[in-house]
């Protein structure tokens, strides 16, 4: 059939959404590829084998710090077609719950061969994993009344079919922790507390305990709690995709004035200790507290578990390294993870003309207060382990406590796929 010349515009239009589109071709990663955890500063600083070392390497290299990785993918359209895109990167095969990317058209320009490429900031993977991701070429619905975007499935009213689709990939994430959480809100520091391998060849599992920030800013008025850090999105992020049932806050009663629950909402359990950090877990104090919140990682319905206190630092890192110690990582890793804090600005560890340890009065955040505090419940030949679960024994906990928790929270890495 002849198109009259005074229809000829719509002809062209409908005879162009129903001719085929061109195939999406991945070009990177390649099928398989191993990816980096963490950026490349990080890594070299971490590789170094002692505290001073990774001082010094710290000043010298540039970030980023305190993120993951980034992903850089890349791709190239046979027929031209110039967006919108989708990318989805899903745990499974079939990319079911996948987390996806939606990309307007005017934010990427191919390069001269007719290449897209994109980075993928912070997208929360969990190292040692594998993941499988796609892309679109998300082309708009030719029904007038719908013009939605049309994603894996179609679009919004069904007239319109998939959108051209790339085969589907798969990379592997270095397993190299520590895994960094990203939020769109104001808390930072968030990490988790998995990965780290023990003295006895066992890993920290994934994906239980999280560390961090705090969720909402301190009390200001003593009555009321302070302002909310999260954005909507980190809500359903954090209860969802993490899965948190229990934030646990090592503030003091003052800075958590007015609390009556989680900033993440009702469906997470809120539960307040007031800790103390570094030396002063040794004192009665610091001991009855540390007790107390140990106990609370011997139940496997509180999993997974979200503790901090207001930066994520002192409270938090001395937590951290009475949970990991206990669980059997070696010192050197406890160091890294606490330091991870602090990169690329690591705390004075010792004298650089001397070197020698600070005293206590100009030198308060280190392993030295943990070495110190723990030695006095040696015996002779006691791991860091031994003398850390002494400790908390000292603590009121159980060696049953102790063991369930092992239980819980460590796994064979050869059963990890």
């Amino acid at each position: 059939m002849k198109c009259p010349v005074w229809f000829l515009p719509f002809c062209i239009l409908t005879l162009a959404a129903g001719s085929a589109h061109g195939r999406v071709e991945l070009l990177a990663p390649e099928d398989n590829a191993v990816l980096p955890s963490v950026p490349a500063a990080q890594r070299v600083v971490m590789a170094k084998p002692t505290q001073g070392e990774r001082r010094s390497a710290a000043a010298c290299e540039q970030g980023p710090w305190g993120e993951s990785a980034s992903i850089t993918v890349s791709w190239r359209m046979t027929e031209g077609e110039s967006g919108p895109w989708l990318i989805r990167i899903g745990a499974d095969a079939e990319l079911r719950d996948g987390k996806d990317w939606w990309i307007l058209k005017k934010v990427l320009i191919p390069d001269y061969s007719g290449v897209y490429k994109y980075t993928l900031a912070n997208a929360n993977l969990v190292p040692g994993r594998r993941y499988w991701w796609r892309v679109w070429c998300n082309v708009k619905c030719s029904e007038w009344e719908c013009g939605s975007a049309i994603g894996p499935n179609g679009c919004a009213c069904g007239k319109t079919g998939p959108a051209p689709a790339s085969e589907i990939r798969t990379f592997i994430v270095e397993d190299v922790p520590p895994r960094w959480i990203a939020l769109e809100g104001r808390t930072k520091n968030m990490r988790d507390l998995g990965g780290w391998r023990t003295t006895d060849g066992k890993r920290v599992r994934y994906g239980m305990v999280f560390r961090g920030e705090a969720m909402n800013d301190n009390s200001v008025s003593g009555y009321a709690p302070g302002r909310n850090r999260l954005a909507v999105e980190d809500i359903a992020f954090l209860t969802n995709s993490l899965g948190i049932k229990t934030e646990l806050d090592l503030r003091t009663a003052r800075e958590v004035s007015g609390m009556k629950g989680s900033p993440m909402g009702p469906s997470v359990a809120y539960v307040h200790r007031s800790s103390q950090a570094y030396k002063s877990i040794f004192t009665p104090d610091g001991m009855k507290a540390m007790g107390e919140t140990f106990r609370l990682f011997c139940d496997r319905k509180n999993y997974p578990v979200f503790f901090h206190c207001i930066g994520g630092a002192d409270r938090t890192g001395s937590l951290a390294y009475v949970l990991n110690g206990a669980l059997g990582v070696a010192k050197e890793d406890l160091e890294r993870d606490w330091e991870s804090t602090f990169y690329p600005d690591i705390p004075n560890v010792v004298d650089n003309l001397t070197g020698q340890p600070f005293t206590d009065s100009t030198y308060w955040r280190s392993s030295r207060h943990f070495d110190d505090g723990f030695a006095k419940y040696a015996k002779e030949g006691d791991t860091l382990r031994d003398r850390i679960c002494a400790y908390l024994k000292a603590c009121g906990v159980t060696e049953s406590d102790i063991e369930q928790v092992r239980a819980i929270m460590l796994e064979n890495p050869a059963n990890v796929k």
